[in-house]
């Protein structure tokens, strides 16, 4: 009775109490021990507080018989089960069913001992003995699958006869009361069936009529009680199409029938009244509130799977809207128009570069500067020739390569000429490919919307998990498995309180035959719904270390270690042309995009590839060596992606494999086939991505020479003693050492 007010434990209570009452007046046979003990030891298996439930045990059989061998019966089970709890929890192991079928045939033994000694009633005691037995053990099995999992989940045939024993034990002590002629039993059989009819489903509700009328025919010894009730039933139950008021009818009618034509029912005026008066009462509830109590005791099974289904459905959501952001943000780019070049003063710097590979360059100092030769430039290009009036006096008096200075003034004139032309020309192509990529990305978005407006079980492996869940007292309301492998995806509904308890992984290990974590959970009124998903075998920890290129303001490199999906992490090394700023914003520029294109599920043969056709088609004067690595924590292996990058290395016990690089930077041409290498991980392994500034510096061997001699157990230590080795080599350019320690899930638990 936790987690509800004092008005609903009070509630809770006198409904026991009332339970217990009508258990104690159900005998199988005159002289034997009530069923009431039964009920009692199956709620204490399924740990329900111990004094409130005693109390309303005691209140209710010494209510339904007041007499001094009900009390001791009543008070024996009360102290076996009193110090069998407290044994169990000071013994701290579990309580199983055998053992609560053992104590409550200890607690009935006084009553036994009793009955024979001083009665001599030997043969009902001994069938006492057994029934009760039986009912004890059937009651903790059903009543232990509906506290565990509820009314609808899917039950077990034993745990479904459980449960019918309890209802035609029910039925039997309702049958046995007489309210001064009155029989309350066909009141409330009428009511039932009438209320099974219409409101649950129909092997439910007929189970419920066939259980409870059960009770009649073992106190009549006949078994036609039952089939009536079952008439009844079927009767409103083929009328529930047509409404309420039609399928209640039939049910009063059918009841009329058996009773007056066939004298299944008591045929007394009296009783007959009040039984359709039950089935009148019944009627004048509203449909909506009768569904409503039947959805609660029965709810429709899947609840977990449509949640599962949903949360697929907004992980498509967001995949959608990561394409059409990713696509929209391309389309800027491309419009994003490139500051004009000043052709001219272009021209005029290739030509003073000409000017100073002269060998008389020495003599001639004050010829210096672009002024010199803006005429010559400015006349070839306008497409005329430029001659010796276009350049200065002192120069033509002095220079002994005038020709040489104007034909360089036409060349490279000519040369700002076509650069400019491909560069009018990728702007474009830029837009035109703009205008494609905004298409595309707000027909992604338009998809992302419909699909977000829009709005299966796991067969076997679901129905044990459910079970192993109810055994250890854990409610699972409904569980879902989709996916398979690193995709597996199990989805649990669970009641308040039982989220945390570790049994749930240990039945998911148990079942699933892998470690599951939770990786999502969602909280409700009443109940939890947690997400597992398959334990990575491998986590990792990594470490970093920069230079800056002496001069520089900051580095051009950049490096990240992300996660881009489900169990998939992102190690990159992005080295842009040059150093500084300009070179700092090709890298970010470079590494943003490889992000994207890895978060939205591109394939990873791909994504270099498109990464460097889209820095090409932009139009940039710069490039930028890419060096990235896809670990796959989940399975254990890493798939290298080079454009323009160094050496990888992987340290594994103390010797160093050298991952080769290759291929051309991106950016520099629009087809460029990347470089490729997959390597299998291992515990403890240390994998170590460098720029080219730690190469240039070591050289290759060098640098294995200097990994093969780190204890690789710190991934930042082992990054700093590598730029430190480095450093102390004449590093002289801008450097990045990343090292990823790979390191086994199972070796931590």
């Amino acid at each position: 009775m936790k987690n509800i007010s004092a008005a609903q434990k009070t509630g809770a209570f006198f409904a026991l109490f009332a339970l217990f009452y009508i258990l104690g007046r159900a005998k199988p046979a005159p002289d034997m021990a009530p069923l009431a003990i039964g009920l009692y030891c199956a709620l204490l298996f399924c740990k329900k507080n111990y004094f409130a439930l005693s109390l309303a045990y005691l209140g209710g059989v010494c209510a339904a018989e007041p007499a001094l061998l009900t009390l001791i019966d009543g008070a024996a089970a009360v102290l076996v089960w009193g110090a069998a709890l407290l044994i169990h929890r000071k013994a701290g192991f579990a309580l199983r069913l055998p053992l609560a079928v053992l104590y409550s045939f200890i607690s009935m033994l006084p009553r036994f001992f009793l009955a024979v000694f001083l009665q001599g009633i030997v043969v009902q005691s001994v069938c006492a003995l057994a029934v009760n037995g039986v009912f004890c053990a059937t009651s903790c099995i059903g009543c232990y699958a509906l506290n565990a999992r509820g009314a609808g989940a899917r039950l077990a045939y034993d745990e479904v006869l459980g449960l019918g024993l309890i209802l035609a034990a029910v039925g039997l002590g309702v049958c046995g009361a007489d309210l001064w002629g009155y029989k309350p039993y066909f009141t409330v059989l009428a009511a039932l069936c009438t209320l099974c009819a219409f409101a649950p489903p129909p092997l439910a509700g007929a189970g419920i009529c066939g259980a409870f009328s059960l009770g009649a025919a073992i106190y009549a010894a006949d078994m036609a009680a039952v089939g009536a009730a079952l008439a009844v039933w079927a009767a409103g139950a083929c009328f529930r199409s047509q409404g309420k008021w039609l399928s209640h009818l039939a049910c009063l009618g059918a009841y009329l029938l058996c009773a007056l034509a066939l004298h299944a029912f008591a045929f007394d005026a009296l009783n007959l009244c009040l039984a359709c008066l039950g089935t009148v009462l019944v009627a004048l509830v509203p449909a909506r509130a009768q569904k409503a109590l039947a959805k609660k005791l029965f709810p429709p099974p899947g609840d977990a799977l449509r949640y599962a289904v949903e949360r697929d459905r907004r992980e498509l959501f967001d995949k959608l809207g990561g394409y059409a952001r990713l696509f929209l943000g391309m389309a800027e780019e491309f419009d994003r128009q490139p500051a004009p070049a000043d052709l001219q003063a272009a021209a005029c710097r290739e030509v003073c570069r000409v000017c100073g590979q002269c060998a008389e360059e020495r003599k001639c100092p004050d010829i210096a500067g672009e002024e010199m030769f803006a005429k010559a430039v400015e006349r070839a290009a306008k497409g005329e020739l430029p001659g010796a009036d276009d350049l200065p006096l002192f120069m033509l008096s002095k220079c002994k390569k005038t020709a040489d200075i104007l034909q360089a003034c036409q060349s490279a004139a000519r040369a700002a000429q076509e650069k400019e032309r491909r560069r009018e020309a990728a702007r474009e192509n830029g837009a035109v490919m703009a205008a494609q990529l905004r298409a595309t990305g707000a027909m992604l978005g338009r998809l992302a919307v419909a699909v977000e407006r829009g709005g299966a079980g796991g067969g076997e492996e679901c129905a044990r998990l459910t079970a192993e869940l109810g055994y250890d007292n854990i409610t699972c309301l409904g569980a879902a498995a989709l996916g398979e492998g690193e995709r597996l995806r199990v989805t649990l509904r669970l009641r308040a309180g039982d989220e945390d308890k570790a049994a749930v992984e240990k039945a998911l290990a148990r079942v699933f035959k892998r470690s599951m974590r939770p990786v999502e959970r969602e909280r409700g009124t009443n109940a939890v719904t947690v997400t597992y998903a398959p334990l990575p075998a491998f986590r990792l920890v990594f470490g970093a270390a920069e230079h800056t290129k002496e001069g520089s303001e900051r580095t051009g490199d950049m490096h990240a270690v992300t996660a881009v999906e489900e169990n998939t992490v992102l190690a990159c090394v992005c080295d842009g042309m040059g150093s500084g700023t300009q070179a700092a914003a090709e890298s970010a520029h470079c590494l943003a995009m490889l992000e994207n294109f890895c978060r939205c599920g591109f394939e990873k043969g791909a994504v270099a590839a498109l990464v460097n056709r889209f820095s090409a088609l932009a139009g940039t004067e710069g490039f930028c060596a890419l060096d990235a690595c896809l670990i796959n924590v989940g399975e254990g292996s890493a798939e290298f992606i080079k454009l323009g990058g160094v050496e990888s290395f992987i340290l594994r016990e103390g010797r160093v494999k050298t991952i080769s690089g290759g291929a051309l930077p991106a950016g520099v041409l629009e087809e460029i086939k990347p470089v490729y290498a997959t390597e299998e991980l291992k515990d403890g392994d240390m994998l170590v991505m460098v720029s080219d500034g730690v190469i240039d510096a070591l050289t290759l061997h060098g640098t294995e020479y200097t990994l093969g001699n780190i204890e690789a157990f710190n991934p930042q230590n082992t990054a700093q003693t590598l730029l430190a080795a480095a450093q102390a080599n004449g590093l002289h350019d801008d450097a990045t050492v990343v090292a990823i320690k790979i390191m086994s899930c199972a070796a931590r638990q």
